[in-house]
């Protein structure tokens, strides 16, 4: 499986809080869907992540769905995924 980035050792021991214990599911199914789109366009793993957003936003026009809305959605997710204390 292709890496969304290269990381050290060291800079994976340095992951934000799981306070859930479902983080590593999360980047699983995230790796499935990235290696999915590398295999599908072919593109290297340092441009891919930024390329399948940039899809996704070309996505987004067309399904009428706002791009900036869903990010920010996401990024409340991953805020409350990463707190650092159980729910």
């Amino acid at each position: 499986m292709e890496k969304p980035t290269t990381r050290s050792n060291a800079d994976a021991k340095q992951l934000p809080p799981d306070p859930d214990g479902q983080n590593n599911d999360s980047a699983k199914w995230a790796q499935t869907a990235f290696d999915a789109f590398m295999t599908a366009t072919g593109t290297d793993p340092e441009d891919a992540m930024a390329d399948l957003l940039a899809d996704l936003m070309h996505l987004a026009d067309r399904n009428g769905t706002d791009f900036a809305d869903q990010l920010r959605r996401a990024s409340s997710n991953y805020a409350e995924e990463t707190r650092g204390e159980p729910a």
